[in-house]
């Protein structure tokens, strides 16, 4: 199986945010993208797929332009909300909007399973809302722990591939990292099923392994004026 991946386009009608962000390339470089993942069995989008255009309708207009684009090429597209996603919608909203299903949820193909997080949740297990989303602060509920703990005890389950928005490791900046981390780390660690651990929001991108499991946070598309998203080939 071939999974197109890219991260933190950050699409809306700016030219240029927060210094380095270059968000109105986003929509050619995900068309560059697209036509890359031509030999690929579905596409995922790790988070952070839209910016604030400054008001709603903007907003949804962004969205709606960026998602025809992408369904256009006719793949399986799964898209995580990262931070920017929610400060501008709902779940509901963003789940219509881009004609998809947001995390979590998990796809089982073969002895193969994807497994879908959502950390947008304050340390309290409070959804993010929109326009009140603090993007240090993210958590993933208990109800979210069981299911994969579930997943992984599955025998007929070999592999693993977990797919999160904000960070599980140790080594990238704090802000960036799942609150509690350490107890998912614990739980995946004992299951000797988990093999990689693929990630966006932390922007320069990175690599790391912990107890034999590979943490990869993909770089963020929107940054500059390059490109960046690759192809993950399991099984």
């Amino acid at each position: 199986m071939k999974i197109g991946l890219f991260t933190d386009a950050h699409y809306c009608n700016k030219e240029v945010t927060c210094t380095t962000r270059r968000p109105l390339l986003s929509y050619d470089k995900i068309k560059e993208a697209m036509e890359f993942f031509d030999g690929a069995d579905l596409v995922i989008c790790l988070g952070d797929l839209v910016d604030d255009c400054g008001g709603k309708e903007d907003n949804i207009q962004a969205i709606k332009s960026i998602s025809r684009l992408i369904h256009s090429y006719n793949k399986p597209f799964y898209c995580l909300m990262g931070n920017h996603d929610c400060q501008n919608f709902t779940k509901e909203e963003f789940d219509e909007f881009t004609d998809g299903s947001y995390p979590p949820f998990s796809l089982c193909v073969g002895e193969n399973a994807l497994v879908f997080l959502d950390a947008n949740y304050t340390d309290d297990q409070l959804n993010y809302l929109p326009g009140k989303v603090d993007w240090s602060i993210s958590y993933i509920p208990h109800n979210q722990l069981a299911d994969l703990e579930s997943i992984l005890s599955d025998e007929e389950i070999k592999n693993v591939y977990i797919f999160c928005h904000q960070n599980l490791e140790t080594d990238v900046q704090w802000q960036h990292i799942v609150r509690n981390a350490a107890e998912l780390r614990q739980l995946i660690e004992k299951s000797h099923k988990v093999k990689k651990v693929i990630q966006g929001h932390y922007h320069p991108g990175h690599d790391m392994e912990i107890a034999g499991i590979e943490y990869h946070t993909l770089p963020a598309m929107c940054e500059g004026e390059k490109n960046y998203y690759e192809i993950l080939e399991i099984g």
